[in-house]
């Protein structure tokens, strides 16, 4: 494996599905939990007064038989049994609705995998050396300062919508018995809101970090590129796709070659040579266009023109040209001199370099 600085490259279609194939998808949990906790506070909202006198009219008929019910050992279970009938139309839905949410929150992020790799057994997961690692890991540090976060802003939030009721809190024992549970959850689904909207805030930070994060993971050095563009070499498929997609990009203009190129490298007048390199498209960097003299000046102009960088190389240049044909990829030993470029060029972007 390379070193983790080498890693430049975004993850390949394939490299992308072998770690779902692993059971290593993108997920925030955060997201999730924020929208089932929306969607509770919303049930309980929208269904929570009829759902209460259920369960008003379930106790009050318990507690009026309670002073003669023969509850024995062979009668309990019965009793229980007829209160679950009785009280499971008003919760069965709303675990069924809370479990068919969870499982299309996931599918929507990354969409359905079947595997039980997962749940293999792997010594890592014991070790306390790795544990370590990942408690103090950019994922562990961010997971901590967004639980400190949560308790220095929620805490507040709580701390004051309380202290603004105390009087109506002293006062509740002057309600109704049968306005207390309505006071309650009204109470609830105000606060409820007030620490969603912060909630809210938060799983959008997480979403955004375990996005990078999980990009990030993924990323693949040149050389794992290179072995995957081998491992695939035998595979019909691949080939056939490989023929297609240059048959779609087969000749373009010179202009649209120039354009959809990530580089031009130069000799620096008497050739240049156009390069892309799309991990979608192609295992290898594709030469779109080249020329000599005339055609290399046009060409370095139209990089000009459409802000493609040119970079001077004239040993490259020269071997780039007379190696390989437009539209066709690079040969293995131009690898190691093309994933320098591309990589300068890479930081380039990264340091706001056009």
């Amino acid at each position: 494996m390379s070193d983790k600085h080498d890693k430049q490259f975004d993850p390949t279609p394939q490299r992308i599905k072998k770690a779902r194939e692993e059971g290593n998808v993108f997920r925030s949990a955060e997201i999730n939990s924020v929208i089932m906790l929306s969607l509770g506070i919303l049930t309980v909202a929208v269904a929570g007064r009829a759902s209460l006198q259920v369960f008003i009219g379930e106790f009050a008929a318990i507690f009026s038989v309670a002073g003669y019910a023969d509850i024995t050992m062979q009668s309990a279970p019965q009793i229980m049994r007829d209160k679950v009938f009785s009280l499971g139309p008003v919760i069965l839905p709303f675990m069924l609705l809370m479990m068919v949410t969870g499982v299309a929150l996931n599918a929507a992020q990354s969409g359905v995998t079947i595997t039980a790799k997962p749940l293999q057994p792997k010594l890592e997961r014991v070790s306390p050396l790795k544990g370590i690692k990942r408690i103090f890991s950019s994922r562990g540090l961010f997971s901590a300062g967004k639980s400190v976060l949560k308790i220095l802003i929620v805490g507040p939030v709580a701390y004051a919508f309380i202290k603004g009721r105390i009087p109506e809190i002293i006062e509740l024992h002057t309600q109704p018995a049968h306005e207390l549970p309505i006071i309650l959850m009204r109470w609830i689904a105000i606060l409820g809101g007030q620490i969603l909207s912060i909630l809210f805030v938060l799983s959008a930070a997480d979403f955004a970090f375990e996005k990078w994060k999980y990009t990030e993971d993924l990323k693949m050095s040149f050389q794992e590129i290179k072995d995957e563009m081998k491992e695939n070499e035998g595979d019909p498929q691949m080939r056939v796709r490989r023929r297609q997609l240059a048959r779609q990009m087969i000749k373009p203009r010179l202009d649209h070659a120039v354009m959809k190129s990530d580089v031009v490298i130069t000799n620096p007048t008497h050739y240049a040579v156009a390069l892309r390199y799309d991990p979608t498209e192609a295992a290898a960097p594709r030469v779109m266009a080249k020329g000599m003299r005339k055609r290399a000046l046009r060409i370095k102009e139209l990089a000009f023109e459409h802000e493609i960088p040119v970079i001077e190389n004239k040993l490259l240049a020269r071997a780039l040209y007379a190696s390989v044909d437009e539209m066709d990829e690079i040969p293995e030993e131009l690898f190691p001199a093309i994933a320098a470029v591309l990589a300068e060029i890479y930081r380039g972007r990264d340091r706001g370099v056009a």
